[in-house]
């Protein structure tokens, strides 16, 4: 059973687009099988997985236990080496002597390549090792992934925005750590066309290697004419024309994370299809459409509708909405009632006047004025939250709202525009393999039939810079 350590561990890119996010409210994956294990086993066994992995989205605590004839038998993953231990010591306090077979992972059998970057215009992320499996989040080519372990032609992975999901193999390169930071100091591009080809030559009539959509990431290899010439992650080259990238960081570093530029990037969106789990270009689920429309201005949101709803500061919500900014995130669902969990469903982001785009159906314009033309009456009932992400004053986009303060980093105040200086996350670099864990819950179009999230204590979001420590 390895653990990595920091020193062989690569960055994580802050560039979370994906840039992960899922959408909305699913049933998360369920922990490993327990045959049968007995009930007060199982509770002592809960109360370490609500340490550990409060939401299996975001954490990995698969822990179960079985006989195997008569003895006792701890199975399953865990993502650290103390959460194995802690399951051990619950069992142990509750008067259970099991023997040990929970692995700590990334699984030995990986060897050193326990890291992955995206070779597909877009990587599907599914909630099981299997084709009909429920999508859970997308990633984008040239992204980073931590590799856990293989079953089959699947993966456990990790995004950068913490979802843990199932990848095909195929879906991504398999690298070492070395590897990662070899890629992650190249002179890298960034999509910024909705979508184009990568051609084998530097003419339009050339055959496609692959397509890529706006905001993936390819190495720049040169310049032929009007081309530029690239490689992918798997190494596989061609030439993509100029006007469809720019160079990444110096696209970074022009990002202005302003209210008005947030609603031109939300408007040029307009009519794209909703698609659960989805947070491409292509298509958007509705924590997807805002996770992109911050990427795109320099604001890193989590995946999950749920999720976002504890990033920022609450702004407070009365009936003429009063205390809203252009540019604040709405969150939609249902209020705590009779024993009842509050629950995060849907998320959009406010305009100004009542107006909130939102990816429903199709990304639209809807008004919370129960007397304009585009009402949409079931979020007027529905609006339960709101919450400002965006800095005070505009930030450079290389300040990022990457998560829930958790760490040294839950010293910073929400809104303040500085960093704890720690180790670099720009893009992948060696980091802590501590992975945070927070809450639960995915914004579906309406699917109230879908599992409750189980909501934990609020907390503020860390502005960070590349010189900043990552959530792994």
């Amino acid at each position: 059973m390895q653990q990595p350590t920091p020193a062989s561990l690569a960055a994580l890119l802050a560039v979370a687009l994906g840039a992960g996010l899922v959408s909305c409210s699913s049933p998360p994956p369920q922990p490993v099988a327990a045959s049968p294990a007995p009930p007060a086993l199982e509770r002592a066994l809960q109360s370490v997985r609500a340490t550990h992995a409060p939401d299996p989205h975001l954490a990995i605590f698969r822990v179960g236990a079985t006989y195997r004839g008569s003895t006792l038998v701890l199975t399953g993953d865990v993502a650290t080496a103390a959460a194995r231990t802690d399951a051990l010591a619950a069992a142990r306090a509750a008067g259970f002597h099991a023997r040990d077979d929970i692995t700590v992972l990334p699984e030995p059998a990986l060897g050193e390549a326990t890291w992955g970057l995206v070779c597909l215009s877009v990587a599907t992320g599914r909630e099981l090792p299997d084709n009909p499996a429920e999508m859970g989040t997308q990633e984008l080519m040239g992204h980073p992934l931590r590799v856990w372990k293989r079953a089959g032609n699947w993966y456990l992975v990790q995004t950068a925005d913490r979802y843990v999901a199932w990848m095909e193999e195929g879906s991504f390169q398999p690298c070492t750590a070395a590897e990662l930071n070899a890629w992650n100091q190249s002179p890298l591009l960034l999509v910024t066309a909705f979508e184009d080809q990568i051609l084998e030559a530097p003419h339009p009539e050339a055959q496609p290697v692959s397509d890529v959509v706006m905001g993936g990431l390819v190495k720049k290899t040169g310049e032929t004419g009007d081309w530029l010439s690239v490689e992918l992650p798997d190494r596989r080259t061609g030439y993509l024309p100029k006007p469809a990238a720019e160079d990444y960081a110096a696209w970074k570093q022009s990002r202005q994370s302003t209210p008005e530029a947030v609603e031109r990037t939300a408007r040029s969106l307009l009519g794209r299809p909703y698609l659960w789990g989805a947070n491409s270009p292509k298509a958007f689920d509705c924590s997807g459409f805002t996770k992109f429309v911050f990427f795109l201005n320099g604001v890193s949101l989590d995946r999950n509708a749920s999720h976002q709803a504890r990033q920022g500061v609450e702004v407070p919500l009365d009936s003429r909405l009063a205390r809203l900014n252009k540019g604040d995130l709405l969150f939609f669902g249902r209020r705590p009632h009779h024993g009842r969990p509050e629950r995060v469903i849907h998320t959009g982001i406010y305009l100004g006047g009542h107006l909130f785009i939102h990816a429903s159906d199709r990304v639209r314009i809807s008004s919370l004025d129960p007397a304009s033309p585009l009402r949409d009456e079931h979020r007027i009932r529905t609006l339960i939250h709101a919450r400002r992400v965006l800095p005070a004053a505009a930030a450079p986009s290389h300040d990022l709202i990457i998560r829930n303060g958790q760490g040294p980093q839950a010293r910073i105040r929400a809104g303040t525009p500085a960093c704890t200086p720690a180790r670099s996350c720009g893009t992948l670099m060696p980091c802590s393999p501590r992975m945070p864990s927070t809450g639960t819950g995915r914004d579906p179009l309406d699917r109230s039939a879908r599992s409750a999230s189980s909501k934990r204590a609020s907390s503020s979001p860390v502005l960070l810079s590349p010189s900043s420590s990552c959530w792994w």
